[in-house]
């Protein structure tokens, strides 16, 4: 399993696209694998990485331990979050689902987003065997981000070794 999700995890923050200096909030950081590999990328950015687990977090924080100068970890949703007037230029999340509908969570990410930050939202079920499966998820999710006020600039389908994966990427709109 720790193959899979690093496959997954490797493909999400290879779309990310991490510039140098950028501003991260990873929403469902787990054991912390995607913020090691966006701190890899960090010279002068920052990622925040939250969780509602504390375990998870503790997990994360132990293996992002030298990075602790660019990673920051908080135990809490979303919606919980306490991050304050913090604005992020890219705001990620694999496999939550509390981000692939319409509420509170959607809310806060538009909150928390950059003027012409993007909002990336990733997906794997195995139950995708053709691409168009993976294809179909991003269009549902990009009518729940339209309807959330985001417009959606890219459905991307990812051919990983555990299968398909779906992202979306969208902006806030104005």
């Amino acid at each position: 399993m720790a193959g899979k999700a690093s496959d997954r995890l490797a493909w999400a923050v290879g779309v990310l696209n991490v510039a140098p200096d950028d501003r991260i909030l990873e929403v469902g950081c787990g054991h912390g694998v995607a913020v090691s590999l966006v701190c890899e990328r960090l010279d002068g950015g920052r990622i925040t990485a939250i969780d509602c687990s504390p375990k998870m977090i503790e997990l994360a924080r132990k293996r992002n331990a030298a990075h602790a100068d660019r990673a920051r970890f908080i135990i809490a949703s979303l919606e919980q979050a306490d991050l304050g007037e913090e604005i992020y230029d890219k705001i990620f999340a694999v496999d939550v689902a509390a981000l692939h509908r319409a509420g509170s969570a959607l809310e806060a990410a538009r909150r928390h987003l950059a003027a012409g930050g993007s909002l990336y939202l990733f997906n794997q079920a195995p139950g995708w065997k053709r691409p168009r499966d993976a294809e179909r998820f991003g269009l549902e999710l990009s009518a729940v981000l339209e309807g959330a006020h985001f417009t959606v600039e890219r459905v991307l389908v990812g051919h990983i070794g555990s299968g398909l994966v779906a992202g979306v990427v969208a902006r806030a709109s104005t």
